[in-house]
Order: C-alpha cells, then structure tokens, then sequence
C-alpha cells in the first residue's frame, strides 16, 4: 500500500486505531508496540482492528503514513501560510515543541530494524531540514549557512528525542541558537517593521 492509499483509506475507526498506536508507541516504546496493546488501547476487538486493516503490515504502513500527515506534511503547509518570514522563525519553534516526540522516539528505533520505516524517517527528516533551511533562506540568511543551520536543528530534535530530555531543555537550546547567531539575529533585525520602514523611505 502507497502512502497515499493509506492516507486516503480513513474512516473514525481506522483513526482511532492509528490514534491508538501512536499512544502505544509514546508509552510502550517499539518493544511494546503490539496489536493486542493498540486493541486493548482503544478497548476494542481483534475484530473491529481487522474491519479496517487487512493485517499488520497494513495497519504499519497506515500508522507511518499518519504520522507523517499530521506530524510534518500538515505542519509544513500552515508554515507556509505564515504572513511573514519572522513570523515562521517563532512558529517553528512551536511546532518542533509540540511533535510526538515520545512516539517518534520509538520510531527511529523502530527504523534501525525496519527498512521502510527507515525510508519513511528520512523523508520526513528531509522534508523537515528542507523546510527550515528554506525559511531560514527567506528571512535573509545566505543559502550555505541557512542549510548548516537547519541541519543543527535537526541534530537538537533527533537528540532530544533519543536522549528523552524535557522539553525545556529543546526550546532553550533552539532559542539560544537563534539568539547567538550572528546571521539569523541580522535577518531578525532586518525584518522589523521599524527596519523595513526605514528601508522604503
């Protein structure tokens, strides 16, 4: 099944099965992602999970599908949509703050024995990286560092998220990488309203 496919096949109980299986993975680890704790999750059979998933696999690759719509395709289009540059610099950080971190935990290790989970961690990885260097591009930093910057973005989520640190601790450290780069505060400063009014006169 394509990503696609799982993503178009949804009903209520499909997503309360999928919802189920990311709260088993957050709290069970991969170890204890298993059918009888995703059923036993949503408190219902083997039955109603076979209604809507032919096996396993399937509900595997619905699951990863999911996780991908909601947890970077969704967020990445309504950054998109953010009415400034500067306005997507502070909405980043609120996105990467309010990812499944616990889940997405258990899925890289989950990608270190699965070969398409592992494919399906790296795009979105990709997408992920892609996006804040782009962003980063758009508030006026220079391309080669804009792309050094979103990789050691990326370094403090997949660390936080091994390391299993509180969340504090991320957003402290995304802050002061902002607020420590020369270029970024630069490109801040440049993107006030004061600084752009002054420009145009």
């Amino acid at each position: 099944m394509s990503r696609d496919q799982a993503v178009e096949e949804t009903s209520p109980l499909r997503d309360r099965f999928l919802a189920a299986g990311m709260t088993v993975l957050g709290r069970d680890g991969y170890r204890g992602f298993k059918q009888a704790a995703v059923c036993a999750e949503t408190g219902l059979t083997t039955g109603a999970f076979y209604h809507s998933f032919r096996n396993w696999k399937a509900f595997e690759t619905a699951l990863i599908a999911h996780w991908r719509s909601e947890a970077t395709d969704r967020l990445v289009a309504w950054l998109d949509v953010q009415p400034s540059p500067h306005d997507r610099v502070e909405s980043l950080i609120a996105v990467a703050l309010g990812l499944p971190h616990r889940p997405e935990a258990a899925l890289r290790v989950w990608a270190a024995n699965d070969d398409d989970v592992h494919a399906a961690l790296s795009a979105v990885d990709t997408v992920r990286r892609e996006a804040v260097a782009r962003y980063t591009r758009e508030l006026g930093v220079p391309a080669e560092h804009a792309e050094r910057l979103a990789h050691t973005a990326m370094l403090l989520l997949i660390g936080h998220e091994g390391a299993g640190t509180d969340l504090a601790e991320l957003e402290w450290s995304m802050r002061h990488l902002l607020m420590t780069d020369p270029h970024i505060q630069r490109a801040l400063a440049a993107s006030t309203p004061a600084a752009t009014a002054q420009t145009s006169e």
